[in-house]
């Protein structure tokens, strides 16, 4: 996929992107495509707020690169259904929605690729369905299974974030699962049984 993406730069331009900056926000329209070269973003909702309660954010999914971003709503051109906010250093490069499609036209195989984005995309919209039905203790067991290296850097706050629920429903779930004996923890870090 990469090679393609090589393909892009002629027509794109690179741009740098710093830690929490915004690359997009949820119901503008795009103007460009945009390719993550290096880098993590995170997708996310904003979530009115009930009464009194400050709004919140829903995460959708966590993009690392290489990989296009938004590309279904830059060629339906249609606003964005999503925000999308830089959580490390990124590299981007950003290409005019009418270069894109000049390219497509011209390059079946770049077609191909950008197919093959579109269907991971529709799985990632599988899982989130999926995980819709499923318990925060079910949740927390599938997220942990999935990212059994990176659990002595994962803050319980982080883990929280990624599973969409707030710090003190993933403490209570945290015991539970103790109780059960299915974890542990140490110096605040989860560790699976």
């Amino acid at each position: 996929m990469e090679e393609h993406f090589k393909l892009l730069y002629n027509i794109g331009y690179k741009r740098f992107f710093n830690k929490d900056e915004i690359l997009f926000f949820e119901g503008e329209n795009p103007k460009k495509l945009f390719i993550l070269l290096n880098g993590k973003v995170r997708i996310y909702k904003s979530i009115q707020p009930i009464k009194d309660i400050a709004p919140r954010e829903k995460t959708l999914h966590y993009i690392t690169s290489p990989s296009f971003l938004a590309e279904m709503p830059s060629l339906l051109k249609q606003p964005f259904p999503a925000s999308a906010i830089c959580t490390e250093d990124c590299e981007v490069l950003e290409i005019s929605l009418e270069a894109f499609q000049k390219q497509c036209t011209e390059n079946p195989h770049f077609c191909q690729q950008l197919i093959a984005s579109l269907c991971q995309k529709i799985r990632i919209l599988e899982t989130l369905i999926m995980e819709s039905h499923l318990s925060l203790k079910d949740k927390l067991m599938s997220f942990l299974q999935e990212n059994t290296q990176n659990l002595n850097t994962l803050t319980q706050r982080e883990i929280a974030k990624h599973l969409n629920t707030s710090p003190e429903s993933l403490s209570r779930t945290i015991r539970e699962l103790k109780t059960q004996g299915r974890i542990e923890t140490k110096k605040g870090k989860i560790i699976l049984k």
